[in-house]
């Protein structure tokens, strides 16, 4: 045991709010750097879904608090989300600092929402003196709920039910919470989801941005303070996480600001990651929250480095690309049908044409990746097969090649609706092997287009890092839905996206594809 000990401590804001947080001690002599996660999930589970429990932060020589966040768990108040989070985190961190127990060193972690709470605070207040976002980002809309403008259906639902469910708790409302878990596992959220959710949080931020999409509003903007993003900053991403995108951003931002970020793509859902995550994270923080102790000079590197999904490996960011691969789409019309047909050539111009009908019926199911209900690596083999699937694929490649990058599509196409989606799936084909590993996905809703008018559109894909190993084929997938990835498409109005209903209409989508092409773009711009 580590014989660390833990208590309960409560801060009473400026407006009179009481928040609770729990503090873990080492068993030695204070005072310690301290480690602050601002979680609204309850602090007893410490995001240990990810983390190691506080007690071994507590072993290495740090106090540990993590504190429900207002109006969750024990703490008191309305829960808003994210607006409310700048005040509360800078009081937090003013609060912390003035304990006997701290010596006035603070470390931030957290992942997802507790990362996003390291990133806002009151604009002139102390930054923290490091701090370790971790699959977050601070854009609304292209980080947290949609991709190409089409809501994250499976993922935004269940998270606001999580939500609900707490809340339920909180107020003692545990036939609610009953019915919430019920549609959880029984996977009837995905078609009453969101009436469930306007019964028990109707105030849901998960509601909100919906209607904002539906209907074309504005996304709340959260900015980080310059003066924070540009102290020590370990940034953690997952290549099967939703908001990848939004790490690349936040290190993008810091460099902008005139911060030097350390920064780790890993082998990671949002909530699986790799072995080796916390040594990382410890060595972080005895870095820059424990300068006056020796520590090992190898463990005090800057850490910069993203994983290889096909040769399992470690390999530097150094956001290289490669801008002369450029490939063009080349189809007889039954690209859908046949895997012959579907043609992915480097360096060439595309040709010809292919038809999909999308019939709400059997919508195309999606899964894997970063939206799919089991995130990571999927064989789509079975997808593939459907003929409401067009499929594109290389030669064999003769030499190992690399697919670093954003993957990005133009496609010119043409619509019997006026609302349509397009979802796009990156896969590698081994040889000798009837696996299709797909890696990378994207997605595009359109609205309003005009009806059977030939426009050409961009679709940016998720982030990724693959060699495409010798005797392999690279494949492109093209489909009218993902489903519960994303929701299907009625084809008209600001309604009805989600599960199939009577009121879907048969969508066809005609692909011209002498002016489509597929590149790579780099992960940020220098």
């Amino acid at each position: 045991m580590s014989g660390s000990r833990w208590f309960d401590k409560s801060l009473i804001l400026r407006d009179g709010v009481k928040l609770i947080s729990r503090i873990w001690l080492p068993n030695s002599n204070g005072p310690w750097p301290a480690l602050l996660m601002r979680q609204p999930y309850g602090r007893e589970i410490a995001s240990t879904i990810t983390y190691s429990h506080p007690e071994w932060w507590a072993s290495k020589g740090y106090m540990v608090i993590i504190q429900d966040v207002r109006g969750m768990g024990s703490s008191e108040g309305v829960f808003n989300g994210f607006s409310q989070e700048a005040s509360d985190t800078s009081e937090t961190h003013e609060w912390v600092r003035s304990l006997k127990e701290c010596n006035g060193k603070l470390g931030l972690y957290g992942f997802s929402y507790q990362g996003f709470t390291q990133l806002t605070g009151e604009l002139y207040s102390k930054p923290p003196d490091c701090l370790s976002p971790a699959m977050t980002g601070m854009n609304i809309k292209d980080h947290w709920c949609s991709d190409g403008g089409a809501y994250w259906w499976h993922n935004n639902i269940a998270w606001g039910l999580q939500i609900a469910a707490l809340k339920m708790k909180k107020e003692n409302k545990l036939l609610e919470w009953g019915k919430i878990r019920l549609a959880l596992e029984n996977k009837s959220y995905l078609k009453e989801g969101i009436e469930i959710l306007k019964k028990y949080d109707p105030n849901s931020f998960v509601l909100e941005w919906l209607k904002n999409l539906n209907n074309a509003h504005p996304f709340e903007e959260f900015k980080p303070i310059s003066t924070w993003i540009k102290q020590p900053m370990l940034i953690i991403g997952g290549l099967w996480d939703p908001h990848l995108k939004g790490a690349f951003d936040l290190y993008q931002q810091s460099k902008e600001a005139g911060g030097s970020p350390e920064i780790i793509i890993g082998n990671a859902t949002h909530l699986n990651w790799w072995e080796g995550s916390q040594e990382s994270l410890l060595n972080f923080f005895d870095k820059h929250l424990k300068l006056d102790e020796n520590f090992n000079s190898k463990n005090l590197k800057d850490e910069k480095k993203i994983w290889n999904i096909s040769l399992n490996k470690w390999e530097d960011l150094d956001n290289k690309f490669n801008p002369e691969f450029i490939f063009g789409l080349k189809s007889d019309g039954t690209a859908n049908v046949e895997v012959e047909d579907g043609s992915l050539t480097i360096n060439s111009k595309g040709s010809g044409w292919f038809t999909i009908v999308h019939d709400p019926w059997r919508p195309t199911p999606s899964d894997g990746g970063h939206l799919g209900q089991n995130p990571g690596k999927f064989n789509r083999s079975i997808i593939d097969k459907r003929l409401d699937v067009g499929v594109f694929q290389t030669n064999s490649f003769e030499e190992d090649q690399y697919l670093t990058g954003v993957p990005t599509l133009e496609i010119q196409v043409k619509s019997d609706q006026p609302n349509f989606d397009i979802c796009l799936a990156l896969s590698l084909v081994e040889e000798g092997n009837e696996k299709v590993n797909q890696f990378s996905t994207g997605f595009l809703r359109v609205k309003n287009s005009k009806i059977n008018e030939e426009c050409i559109y961009q679709i940016t894909m998720q982030p990724t890092n693959i060699c495409l190993i010798k005797d392999s084929k690279l494949r492109l997938s093209i489909s009218a839905a993902a489903y519960p990835a994303i929701g299907v498409n009625p084809g008209f109005g600001d309604g009805n996206i989600g599960s199939p209903s009577a009121n879907h209409r048969v969508i066809t989508l005609s692909f011209s594809l002498d002016k489509t092409f597929m590149k790579m773009t780099p992960f940020f711009y220098k």
